[in-house]
């Protein structure tokens, strides 16, 4: 037993000193105490009783003085308190957590909007779509390639491998070329020809995003779980009824 494992338990410095020159004695007077610690005899008798009032000292009197002794039974009752205490604590954090887990998905699951522009914004929604599950695009044009690049994309396609993600594309024809050359693991298929619609529909999750492939892209963010089941209603419609 030294200061350091009795102030982990919750006593102060001084306590601690105190307790430990008792218990070299077992049974002693103030005096005592007050030679071996070396304190002065107010903060011995402070904090003798503060170690009474917590039940890990007792005293007798005897012809008229006072003599301590530990109560080491006291510490039992110590640790079933500590124990009661983690019980609640462990408790009252679980109902944290859970309310918290609450608030962040009212948050999550309210509708809002955003937008952004620019190629920087475009890579940035990209790589967080990495680890949002499956994905769905309809109607990107031959301009997202030719802005992006080529590298880009099969960049951004390397990555999600890990993801595990299904992909499916529902592309502009002008987009068949390179399409071709795209791994067995993205699904696509494309608009009949002449049909070249500038603006691509992702949808994934409880989001819907709609991007304007301009010389400087604009991406429409709307997260809302109705609007994206909506989208991804027609989208599957659209995908059963084109051809491969």
């Amino acid at each position: 037993m030294d200061i350091t494992e009795l102030v982990n338990l919750g006593f102060n410095k001084n306590e601690a000193e105190v307790y430990i020159a008792l218990s070299k004695f077992g049974n002693a007077n103030a005096r005592d105490i007050i030679r071996e610690t070396k304190f002065h005899k107010k903060i011995v008798y402070d904090n003798l009783q503060k170690l009474i009032d917590k039940g890990f000292v007792s005293f007798i009197e005897k012809d008229s003085k006072r003599f301590f002794s530990l109560v080491p039974s006291a510490f039992s009752s110590y640790a079933e308190e500590q124990e009661d205490i983690a019980r609640k604590n462990a408790k009252l954090a679980l109902r944290i957590k859970n309310e918290i887990e609450k608030i962040n998905k009212l948050a999550i699951e309210r509708p809002n909007a955003s937008i952004y522009f620019g190629i920087k914004a475009v890579k940035s929604f990209y790589a967080e779509v990495l680890n949002k599950g499956d994905y769905y695009v309809l109607g990107a044009p031959k301009e997202s390639v030719d802005i992006m690049g080529e590298l880009f994309w099969e960049s951004h396609h390397l990555k999600r491998k890990k993801y595990r993600q299904r992909v499916c594309l529902l592309l502009n024809p002008s987009l068949k070329s390179w399409g071709k050359n795209q791994k067995k693991d993205i699904e696509i298929k494309y608009f009949e020809k002449g049909f070249e619609p500038k603006t691509e529909f992702h949808i994934q999750d409880n989001m819907v995003a709609i991007i304007i492939w301009s010389s400087d892209p604009i991406i429409f963010r709307i997260n809302s779980k109705d609007v994206a089941k909506s989208y991804l209603d027609f989208f599957n419609k659209l995908w059963k009824s084109v051809k491969e």
